[in-house]
């Protein structure tokens, strides 16, 4: 059984989406799936139109069986031909306290996995809908599986989202001690937008192969569908929101995990996550490694020709840095491209003191996503914030 994680710890960043509707399109052409629900929230069961108050047998009974279920496969939740659903109940939240009964097991981060090998043989394909979190539940999911997507959503905040994945599934990776291939989708994604075009060009060319050549755009189908409690296949079947997932499962199947290069990896005791080969491109400097364009560090530091700003971005993009210290003007602070690293930057001598500032990429303001101290302006819109103290106390 082809075990996929659906991970990101964003939410609202399509995973649930892709999870529920790329089962229902794989079913839909006769592949065997199985639809698991890792989040507490149990929005795949709504998605497909399972009443919350009718399920008796979840993921949570599933990990919490003392050996392997003979009749786990007749209490699943069909769903449709070819499709059925391990859903979430409201137990599965107390599950990573030190109350659950989960994470005072020996083999905690194990238990998906053992309940996935009784269901193994029923079915082709496993998707599994992971929390917007990092913990338990999604160090089960990821343990199971062979792949990982991370949906990425194609709006401003899209590459720090991108960049935190990724450093958090090279570190998940590690952890595992097992390989794991690692695939970014694109979501939510507008066609018509540049800034989406020119966030789509960055994320390629920070990601290379690890972004999937397909886009899911943004549809109103989708949602429509998953608040009638169907997945678009059936709701929309004309629409592009179908022909994406499509596109994705055609890319998918044109794709399956190299098992030689598995096996390699698992000799050479490498990590096969391309995730995670990028990380250990930017943290070493041995002889004969390329060099990654990914900058490691974003937002604002402390520098000896003063405070230094950086953020990613393409070559397409212009940016600027709008704050109280230049009279909130687009122009007086411009942020240069280095092409080489795939950043803009823009260092600015403040004197010490409490200053408030706006990125302004393509003429339109926004908070600096790398730093999480903020304020408000007049509007009630967030910007960010910054002290720069004396030489001795730092930034």
């Amino acid at each position: 059984m082809r075990t996929i994680a659906i991970v990101n710890q964003k939410g609202g960043c399509g995973k649930t989406t892709t999870a529920i509707n790329l089962g229902a399109v794989a079913a839909a052409r006769g592949i065997r799936t199985l639809v698991v629900d890792m989040d507490p929230q149990g929005h795949c069961a709504a998605g497909l139109g399972v009443p919350l108050d009718g399920i008796e047998f979840g993921v949570v009974e599933a990990m919490l069986a003392q050996q392997p279920d003979a009749d786990a496969f007749s209490r699943l939740w069909p769903v449709g031909r070819n499709l059925s659903l391990l859903p979430s109940t409201i137990m599965l939240a107390l599950q990573e306290s030190a109350e659950g009964e989960l994470s005072r097991l020996a083999d905690r981060d194990q238990r998906l996995s053992h309940a996935l090998e009784s269901l193994s043989p029923g079915h082709d394909l496993c998707l599994i809908d992971c929390p917007p979190s990092i913990g338990l539940l999604t160090f089960n999911a990821l343990r199971a599986a062979q792949e990982a997507i991370v949906p990425v959503e194609t709006g401003y905040f899209a590459m720090q989202g991108a960049h935190r994945q990724r450093q958090t599934i090279e570190a998940l990776v590690h952890r595992l001690n097992k390989p794991l291939h690692c695939h970014m989708l694109p979501t939510l994604y507008d066609p018509t937008s540049a800034l989406a075009i020119r966030i789509l060009a960055t994320l390629r060319q920070h990601f290379d192969d690890l972004l999937i050549p397909v886009q899911v755009r943004e549809d109103e189908a989708f949602r429509v569908a998953a608040s009638l409690g169907q997945p678009v296949v059936e709701h929309a079947p004309d629409s592009d929101a179908r022909r994406d997932i499509e596109m994705l499962l055609d890319w998918l199947l044109a794709n399956p995990p190299s098992q030689s290069k598995v096996t390699d990896d698992v000799k050479e005791n490498r990590p096969n996550s391309r995730v995670a080969e990028i990380a250990m491109r930017v943290e070493s400097s041995e002889e004969g490694r390329e060099e990654t364009p990914v900058p490691i560090t974003f937002g604002v530091q402390v520098t000896d020709q003063g405070i230094r700003f950086r953020q990613p971005g393409g070559p397409e993009q212009s940016m600027a840095i709008c704050g109280d210290f230049n009279g909130w003007s687009m122009s007086a602070t411009p942020m240069s491209f280095r092409p080489e690293a795939g950043v803009f930057e823009a260092v600015v001598a403040l004197p010490p003191g409490e200053y408030r500032y706006q990125i302004a990429v393509d003429g339109r303001m926004h908070r600096d996503p790398y730093n999480g101290s903020s304020s408000q302006q007049e509007q009630d819109q967030p910007i960010s914030r910054l002290i720069v103290a004396d030489e001795s106390s730092g930034l």
